[in-house]
């Protein structure tokens, strides 16, 4: 609810005031706002300060009433700032339930004229997804406030099968990004697997990503062309459980996929089962999705009885999406991690460090380390 003191008046031109008991028409300036939206009822404030009468409210959709009210209910807080004696809310049942696609365009109108409540920009939207979801728990969202992918979306599947349907993706790279949407990762079997001896060089990571299996997997998930910002040998023994999004240095962190390439044997990739579809927000109110601490210490400890191991022989890599918590073993030097983005989300403040080099490729394929 928007604080009363802040709200701008709205100038109503001409109102109709019983002053004794002469009637004329009278410059009056009322103040108000609508607090709540919904498809059945409107709540929120209005008052004008020297007006004997309350105000009269009216909701209003494309030039149709649906509801009115008089605004002559108590609300202690507008009392407390000073806007007369508080009794000055109001509640308008909405003759019928409305499509919540219309939320956003519902508007307060006052005594029957043209003037309009304020409300905040993003009221109605946020009520309308609100709404929408109570109504279809199924309709598709990005799982991270921060939006993401598509295909961490709760709809990814259904949108899956419709690029399959119109040819945008060839059966064998929708099966690779199925194993992504249900999984959280997806295992795939390079058609060049590096040599021996492969380092993690801004020339070897570009031909890496341009392999036709991991490329065009690449290519559906981001609907772009990959950037590699970040590649790393890996150190020795196992690293922490995170997820890729906590250290993407992008603008939109959901927006972004990890890469483990095994480079010899005995490497080990362990993962939180189903941990893209964890609550995004932990207990103090932070987002996993782009902080560095992947959950709190209660969610961590259920998830760790539902970590599952996979065994990377060279030849294969593990493709990891923004959400999932995993973590890697290896013996030093054994295994590369990296961090792609789309090449839409290229980060300024790497553009600008001078430490690192921009690697184009023919393919469409960036580098820049």
């Amino acid at each position: 609810m928007r604080r009363p003191s802040k709200q701008p008046p709205v100038a109503v031109p001409r109102v109709v005031v019983n002053d004794d008991q002469k009637q004329g028409p009278i410059n009056m300036q009322v103040r108000g706002s609508v607090d709540v939206v919904s498809g059945t009822e409107v709540r929120g404030w209005a008052f004008a300060r020297g007006r004997k009468e309350p105000v009269t409210v009216q909701a209003v959709l494309n030039h149709e009433i649906l509801g009115e009210a008089v605004a002559n209910q108590h609300r202690p807080d507008l009392a407390a700032a000073g806007l007369g004696d508080g009794n000055s809310g109001y509640l308008i049942k909405l003759f019928r339930p409305i499509d919540p696609l219309y939320l956003p365009f519902l508007v307060v109108k006052l005594d029957g004229g043209d003037a309009e409540l304020p409300r905040a920009p993003l009221l109605g939207f946020a009520e309308f997804f609100a709404a929408q979801y109570r109504s279809h728990p199924a309709a598709g969202r990005p799982r991270s406030v921060y939006g993401g992918l598509w295909t961490d979306r709760t709809d990814a599947p259904a949108l899956l099968r419709g690029k399959v349907e119109i040819g945008q993706l060839t059966p064998e790279t929708a099966a690779s990004v199925a194993q992504l949407i249900h999984t959280g990762t997806a295992l795939l079997d390079l058609l060049a697997p590096p040599a021996p001896g492969w380092a993690p060089a801004p020339e070897a990571v570009g031909a890496l990503l341009e392999d036709p299996a991991l490329l065009s997997l690449l290519r559906a998930a981001f609907e772009d062309n990959p950037l590699a910002v970040r590649a790393e040998l890996s150190g020795d023994g196992a690293s922490e459980l995170a997820q890729p999004s906590a250290g993407n240095p992008a603008p939109s962190p959901a927006e972004c996929l990890a890469l483990v390439l095994p480079l010899g044997p005995d490497v080990v990739m362990d993962v939180v089962r189903d941990s893209h579809r964890l609550p995004e927000f932990t207990r103090n109110g932070v987002s996993r999705w782009a902080s560095g601490a992947a959950v709190d210490e209660a969610t961590l400890a259920s998830a760790l009885g539902l970590l599952e191991r996979h065994r990377l022989p060279p030849g294969m890599v593990a493709v990891v999406g923004p959400g999932t918590l995993f973590r890697v073993h290896a013996a030093a030097g054994r295994a590369a991690r990296m961090l792609c983005l789309p090449v839409r989300q290229m980060p300024l403040a790497l553009a600008a460090d001078a430490g690192r080099r921009q690697f184009m490729r023919a393919s469409g394929v960036q580098v820049w380390l």
